[in-house]
């Protein structure tokens, strides 16, 4: 039974009502249906929130409780925006992703194992399963579900909990120098929410359309500019050979 909030949401400071206005999904029990679908979950609106991953994972809208993107043959099924790196860009209809792998996963007995948190220590490439699943997207223009974090720095981000916001597909790819202190190279994917589904919420105290729009007119043309170098030192090697 899906209930409908706002409902008293237990915080470490207190209790708060909630601010999403859509739908509580369910925290728990046996999958209805299956996450590997590409496209809508049958009886899950958009707009429709959980208080954690685990609630995502159980309404089949994005399975992994941890990881940021799923997926298969055809390309990704669903994907997370919670946190990020610091150069992803979020307009609400349109965001960049940064992709999988590059980080070290080995830990130490004071730095133990931490998907989310441990360094990035080598180039991100395409050949990364998850990272090719995006790639594989670009192609085949399947519909991917997005859900967003309370973690997350936009002002589409919720403040609690973890949202779907709807369908969007990914327009491109490219390999970028990343935001890192040794400027190992990301994997960047532009996504594009899909027309005719309901307005996005917005936080009332984050930065405007307008700084987000400069934001992403910059890493357009950085991915332009980055573009154009290839292609000359590839021209430049064909004249050599």
């Amino acid at each position: 039974m899906v209930k409908c909030s706002p409902v008293p949401v237990a915080y470490s400071s207190g209790v708060k009502p909630s601010e999403n206005e859509g739908p509580l999904g369910r925290e728990d029990g046996p999958r209805r249906h299956d996450p590997k679908t590409y496209g809508s979950i049958p009886g899950i609106q958009v707009g429709t929130w959980w208080e954690t991953r685990k609630g995502c994972s159980s309404d089949a809208i994005h399975a992994p409780i941890v990881g940021g993107i799923s997926g298969g043959s055809q390309g990704a099924y669903s994907v997370a925006l919670s946190g990020g790196y610091e150069d992803d860009v979020d307009l609400g209809y349109a965001f960049t992703f940064t992709g999988s792998g590059g980080r070290d996963l080995k830990g130490t007995k004071t730095a133990p194992k931490n998907l989310r948190t441990a360094p990035q220590s080598s180039d991100q490439t395409f050949e990364n399963t998850f990272n090719k699943m995006l790639l594989r997207s670009t192609e085949t223009k399947k519909p991917v579900r997005v859900i967003r974090g309370f973690k997350g720095k936009s002002r589409y981000a919720p403040t609690e909990g973890y949202r779907y916001d709807g369908l969007y597909t990914v327009e491109r790819a490219w390999l970028t120098k990343g935001v890192n202190p040794k400027g190992y190279l990301v994997c960047k994917f532009a996504f594009k929410r899909l027309p005719g589904q309901p307005p996005l919420p917005v936080r009332g105290d984050t930065a405007s359309d307008d700084e987000d729009s400069k934001d992403v007119k910059y890493e357009e043309d950085r991915v332009t500019s980055n573009s154009q170098a290839h292609q000359s030192r590839k021209r430049h090697r064909v004249n050599l050979a």
